[in-house]
């Protein structure tokens, strides 16, 4: 899994981030990537919030449904 370093306008869809928060990359943009959702939106997410996504996922999960679940459920909240 390759994610996109240093793209100047990176922004995770799910915590919002843009800036890197770790202490020795104070100057580098979050990395990134973007994903393909089930229902074919693109969402751009950070490594943290990708691998938080993951972590809980069994055999029967689906990453592309998940993140249209998510997606409909952050809109419906307006964050």
């Amino acid at each position: 899994m390759s994610f996109i370093y240093n793209k100047k306008d990176a922004k995770c869809m799910w915590c919002k981030r843009t800036k890197n928060p770790h202490p020795d990359f104070t100057f580098e943009t979050i990395p990134t990537k973007v994903f393909m959702s089930k229902k074919g939106r693109e969402i751009e997410l950070c490594l943290s919030c990708y691998e938080n996504e993951t972590k809980d996922l069994d055999k029967d999960s689906n990453f592309e449904e998940r993140l249209d679940k998510k997606f409909e459920f952050l809109k419906i909240l307006n964050l």
